[in-house]
């Protein structure tokens, strides 16, 4: 019988989230509360603000939701100074990643990217067929001079996350300058800022400046962090309104609940929120750097919510410990960094019950 799955997709290997507190509890049968550090979900939760107004929204639950996302996108473009016409919403960044491989890469074309960069660019080139063309990173960094001398003729994509997830560093401006100089007029460099929420160098690049000039730039951003909305799955792209147009025609209708529309647009007015948010993070940050130190654990500077360390051993290993103590973290052996774990900031008492375990189960295995 002939064969009827593309090989291609025979081959993919897919994402690996985070183990889902409910699983685990059920795996293990573990008792009490379970500290899930895994998915860089917001310790704080979602806005009370947009709690509410979903509350309020749940009796309209049989309607389908607005397409369009006409009233987030009205908001969004007022917060983001751009027009509406350059916002497209999506069912997470994810979606619209998957969305930008299939309006612009042919098998044919390739896409240039650094190695362990968010790894959905990975898996959109081998669900297309095109070719991956993947460069190593320089102290942790993107090197942006080894990634344009790989473009060529046939790349059409080049996907920098900004920053990097899992790695946590960044791009600065002047640097992000010099780059995008040297990109040809016909290649597309998709800007992956999940995370620029958490941002605080004061030279973090100025990404939709290069849109309002016209460029061949598509920026990604996402209510799943900052806002604590990962569950309602919105994320959106700026680009110029041809680019934004082109990802319209191929996305699923009424892929954008009613409730993450409705959720997010609240978010964006809950500055409180926003600010507890950082200043938790930050204080989590120094906190866990510090206790790396006193524990002689490399680890990588992070302008995330997370911090990616070197545990010099299998960090699957490691992992596979922590949940037996009711803690999730997450190995990035899928990432080509097999000794390296990211873990999430949480809650002052989350970080220090995840310090105290790792001084234990650290010790037993280096």
């Amino acid at each position: 019988m002939k064969r009827l799955i593309r090989d291609n997709v025979l081959k993919i290997e897919q994402y690996e989230p985070g183990k889902p507190v409910e699983i685990l509890r059920r795996e293990l049968n573990l008792k009490g509360e379970i500290c899930k550090l895994a998915s860089n979900e917001n310790p704080l939760g979602p806005s009370p603000l947009a709690i509410g107004a979903i509350q309020k929204s749940l009796k309209e639950a049989s309607l389908y939701p607005d397409n369009s996302c006409y009233f987030l996108k009205e908001k969004l473009a007022e917060c983001l100074h751009v027009s509406p016409r350059y916002l497209r919403i999506g069912n997470g960044t994810t979606e619209l990643i998957l969305l930008l491989g299939i309006v612009f890469l042919s098998p044919e074309d390739e896409l240039v990217m650094s190695q362990s960069s968010f790894i959905m660019a990975k898996i959109v080139t081998q669900i297309v067929g095109c070719r991956l063309v993947e460069v190593p990173l320089k102290e942790y960094c993107h090197d942006l001079d080894a990634v344009s001398e790989a473009i060529s003729d046939k790349t059409k994509i080049v996907y920098l996350d900004n920053p990097m997830n899992p790695i946590g560093t960044m791009v600065t401006h002047r640097e992000m300058l010099e780059f995008m100089e040297r990109i040809p007029e016909d290649v597309i460099v998709v800007l992956d800022e999940a995370y620029h929420d958490y941002v605080n160098h004061g030279d973090y690049p100025k990404s939709l400046r290069f849109i309002e000039e016209g460029r061949n730039v598509i920026v990604l951003r996402t209510f799943s962090k900052m806002y604590g909305l990962a569950g309602f799955r919105v994320g959106y792209c700026v680009a110029r309104s041809e680019f934004v147009l082109a990802i319209e025609k191929v996305s699923p209708p009424f892929s954008v609940n009613r409730f993450g529309q409705i959720g997010a647009a609240a978010a964006l007015e809950d500055r409180e929120h926003v600010k507890r948010t950082k200043e938790i993070n930050e204080q989590g940050k120094k906190y866990l750097y510090q206790r790396f130190k006193e524990l002689d654990v490399f680890c990588i500077p992070s302008e995330t919510n997370f911090v990616t360390i070197d545990v010099k051993t299998d960090a699957r290993e490691i992992a596979e410990a922590f949940q037996k103590k009711g803690i999730i973290i997450r190995p990035l052996t899928m990432y080509g960094q097999p000794t390296f774990l990211r873990v999430t900031i949480g809650m002052p008492e989350q970080n220090k019950r995840f310090v105290e375990e790792f001084a234990r189960i650290y010790k037993k295995h280096v």
